[in-house]
C-alpha cells in the first residue's frame, strides 16, 4: 500500500476555514484511473449547485480534468502510460486539485493540455 496526501482549493470563502487535506491509501499497482475513481467515489471534491464544478488534478504537472457533469476524468496527453509508479513517479505521494469554478471543462482541458505540451518533462 502507498499513502497519498490530497490537497484541494477551496470552493467558497467558508470552505477556507476547513482543512481540505486528506490522506488515502492505495495499492502500489493502481493506475491513476483507479486512484482518481477512489477519490471521486469518496466525495473528496465538493459538488456545487448547478452541477458544473470543474477541477484539474496535478502531481508536479497537470494530470487530468475532472468535471462534475462528466462521468469520468479526462487525462492530459498520454499521462496514463506513466502510471502505476514508474521511475519518474517513485516519489509520488501527493495530488493537488485546483478548482476552476464553473468554467467549461473542455476549455480547461484544452488550456492545460497546451501548457503541458509547451513545457514537457
Amino acid at each position: 500500500m502507498r499513502k497519498i496526501f490530497l490537497t484541494r482549493a477551496a470552493v467558497s470563502a467558508g470552505d477556507d476555514a476547513f482543512d481540505n487535506s486528506r490522506e488515502i491509501e492505495v495499492d502500489e499497482q493502481w493506475k491513476l484511473t483507479q486512484i482518481l475513481d477512489k477519490i471521486i467515489e469518496m466525495g473528496y471534491l465538493p459538488k456545487i449547485a448547478g452541477g458544473n464544478a470543474t477541477w484539474s488534478v496535478a502531481y508536479k504537472n497537470p494530470l487530468a480534468v475532472i468535471a462534475q457533469q462528466w462521468s469520468k476524468p479526462k487525462y492530459i496527453g498520454g499521462i496514463m502510460s506513466e502510471f502505476p509508479f514508474s521511475n519518474d513517479y517513485k516519489d509520488f505521494n501527493r495530488l493537488h486539485f485546483n478548482y476552476h469554478v464553473q468554467e467549461k471543462p473542455e476549455l480547461v482541458y484544452t488550456i492545460i493540455g497546451q501548457f503541458r505540451s509547451a513545457f514537457p518533462r
